[in-house]
């Protein structure tokens, strides 16, 4: 009878020990979480002129890199880890979208586009749209609903970035 009321009670204590006593160290974020602000779609439009619709992206997440079309060592080692991060989710890759915002009115090379087909090319209206993406070099994460919901470094831990992108892409 003592052995079933231990068995039963020791789970319990357990838990109440590591809860108060000697609780786990926290977790931390790769990324900045931001107040959710509304991404700017009608501050921006493809390399075609026509315009981006939220209805187009709205069951993607979307992983934005903002800069300029020439696109130095950083930019190309942002484009890269996203690539590598949406490749890595398996079958759930489908699910993320990810966009460059060319900030200026340099076009970016063919030979760096062949490396990236699955890349959507956004071009800037006006001003705003760079203004929700100023950070040098950050990578931007959109949700689903269009709101911007998380930054990223340009020196962010790439394995940090593909491990929580792939929790908040289950959602």
């Amino acid at each position: 009878m003592i052995a079933i009321a231990l068995v039963c009670v020791l789970p319990l204590l357990a838990a109440l020990y590591f809860r108060f006593i000697a609780p786990p160290d926290a977790t931390t974020l790769a990324g900045q979480a931001l107040t959710p602000a509304a991404f700017p779609y009608a501050a921006v439009r493809r390399m075609d002129g026509q315009p981006l619709a939220h209805a187009e992206v709205a069951e993607h997440w979307m992983v934005v890199h903002a800069g300029s079309g020439l696109c130095d060592s950083g930019c190309r080692d942002a484009l890269y880890l996203t690539r590598q991060a949406r490749t890595a989710q398996g079958r759930s890759m489908e699910r993320i979208q990810r966009v460059w915002i060319i900030a200026d009115a340099k076009r970016p090379a063919a030979d760096l586009l062949a490396l990236h087909p699955d890349l959507l090319l956004l071009e800037p209206v006006d001003g705003r749209a760079i203004e929700a993406f100023a950070a040098a070099g950050a990578i931007h994460l959109v949700d689903r609903r269009g709101f911007v919901v998380f930054r990223y470094a340009p020196t962010v831990d790439p394995k940090a970035f593909i491990r929580e992108l792939g929790k908040l892409v289950k959602f």
